[in-house]
């Protein structure tokens, strides 16, 4: 930024092992989001090496120019966003049918649609827009069409921080079938620690940096699922 230097991320070293659900945990600002682009091929890295590793085949992402760039994230790489980012003039059918179409022909693309749209409980709304979806609705449109290309990695940023508790279980319950069932690696950024305890390996940023990681704890998974259908009382002296 002219003179000044921003260092978003510095001295990251990580593996992720395939099949994984990584969250990586940290305050705004920390280099949660810059950490999934970079590991998404949306933005590089100014040093390091990112190597990625396909059936024995090893791949340094650094090196790699914009066309087979593109193709690796178009092959391998599936995006969840917070705000969703569906195109307003198409339905969810043609929302998830549009990103198949990149990696199979139009015949399969309809029946992986249609497949994954009923898995997502959305079998009944394939024709509806996404304005006229709720916002769990939509963000289960954005988990299918993330899913339509068959990635081998599946990256969600601040994927429930749009939506509420009860949405929010529905959506994490949902990208747990989906790392078990498909075996996608999932790595997703979260500030709510609460989530952060569904995963395999949480990894905590601050800074730039990563000042710690833990491991996967059932009785924090269980707590936190208990504390998310809690009804807050309601405050009456306003």
């Amino acid at each position: 930024m002219g003179e000044l230097i921003v260092p978003a991320l510095s001295g990251i070293t990580l593996t992720i092992e395939q099949g994984q659900f990584i969250a990586v945990l940290g305050p705004s600002g920390s280099g949660k989001t810059t950490l999934l682009n970079i590991i998404g091929g949306i933005d590089r890295s100014t040093t390091g090496k990112i190597s990625f590793d396909k059936n024995g085949e090893k791949a340094d992402l650094t090196s790699l120019n914009e066309k087979n760039l593109t193709k690796y994230r178009r092959l391998n790489v599936g995006f969840i966003f917070q705000f969703y980012n569906l195109v307003a003039s198409l339905t969810a059918f043609e929302n998830v049918e549009l990103a198949a179409k990149l990696t199979s022909p139009s015949d399969e693309a309809r029946t992986i649609t249609k497949e994954l749209l009923e898995e997502v409980g959305l079998g009944d709304k394939i024709n509806k827009f996404p304005a006229q979806l709720s916002g769990g609705e939509q963000q289960r449109v954005a988990i299918a069409r993330a899913l339509a290309k068959k990635p081998r990695i599946l990256l969600a940023d601040e994927p429930t921080g749009n939506i509420d508790s009860e949405t929010t279980g529905k959506i994490l319950k949902l990208l747990q079938r989906v790392n078990e069932n498909h075996r996608v690696t999932i790595i997703l950024v979260t500030h709510n620690v609460g989530i952060s305890t569904l995963a395999d390996r949480v990894i905590y940023l601050r800074d730039g940096k990563i000042f710690g990681t833990s491991k996967y704890d059932p009785a924090k998974e269980k707590e936190f699922w208990e504390e998310l259908t809690i009804v807050p009382p309601i405050d009456t002296t306003g």
